[in-house]
Order: structure tokens, then sequence, then C-alpha cells
């Protein structure tokens, strides 16, 4: 995790994650890329691996359909992967360009507290308060300095 990347072509980037024995499936795992362009910081997430094959060529993926279940804030167990693992290289590699990578892994969503206040304890809250979150996960950043 982290450091300088010292290649002379684009960044090649072998990304692995696993999920917590105690939570749900994993959804994705993403790599985001961020550089200084015409003094402004500019960004873009590149999808690096699905669970289920949902990774288009284009780089989009394909939703999945994994909700809780707001009537016991479980989450779903079918859905997803225990473990993703791919190879990502930079589509958009500029070795002129000062640039940072670092991996981020979706996992499906889960409840979030105010639907367990609301099922616990009956506790009401407005019809647009989310009750379902994507938690994430990240690794420290490789940094690219031109040379």
């Amino acid at each position: 995790m982290g450091g300088n990347y010292t290649g002379s072509g684009a960044p090649q980037l072998l990304v692995w994650a696993v999920k917590d024995p105690i939570g749900p499936n994993l959804d994705r795992i993403q790599i985001v890329k961020g550089w200084y362009e015409n003094g402004d910081i500019k960004d873009k997430v590149y999808n690096a691996v699905a669970s289920g094959n949902r990774l288009r060529s284009d780089g989009t993926v394909q939703p999945i359909n994994a909700p809780i279940d707001v009537k016991t804030g479980r989450f779903n167990t079918t859905k997803g992967s225990a473990e993703l693992m791919g190879l990502w290289t930079d589509p958009d590699y500029d070795p002129n360009r000062q640039a940072y990578y670092y991996i981020r892994v979706l996992q499906l969503p889960t409840a979030r507290w105010p639907l367990y206040d609301e099922l616990r304890k009956g506790v009401k809250f407005a019809p647009d308060v989310k009750r379902q979150i994507v938690e994430r996960a990240w690794g420290s950043p490789i940094w690219h300095e031109p040379s």
C-alpha cells in the first residue's frame, strides 16, 4: 500500500479485496486517479473489478440489485463476492503529468442507524432520511512524479 510509481509505462495495479467475515459481500473495486490540470485538481473513478462479471468493456458496471430488508435490517447474502481480484492498467496515462492513484472497495448495502432506530425503538424519521449505506474501504495512494 502506498509508495511512488517508478515505472516507465502506464501503471498496472494488482488489486485484491476480501470481505469482512461478518459483513456483506463485495460489490466492486475501483481505482481513484487524481491529477493537476490547468491549475485545478481533477479526479476520475475507474471500475477495476466487479462481482458477477458485471464490468462492461467501456468500464461501466451493470448495477446490482441487492437491497437491504427494510423490515429486519438484514443485508443481502446471495449477491456480490466474498473476494475480488484483478489487474488494472491506467488507460489515460500521461508520463508527464503528476498523478496519484488509490484503491477503493465498495461492499453491498447495509442498514444505516436510522433504520435500526426505527426497527428497535420505534423512532420515526422523515421519508427522505436514508436507511441504507454502501460502506467503503480504501488503500494508501501511489504517487507518480514526472521525471
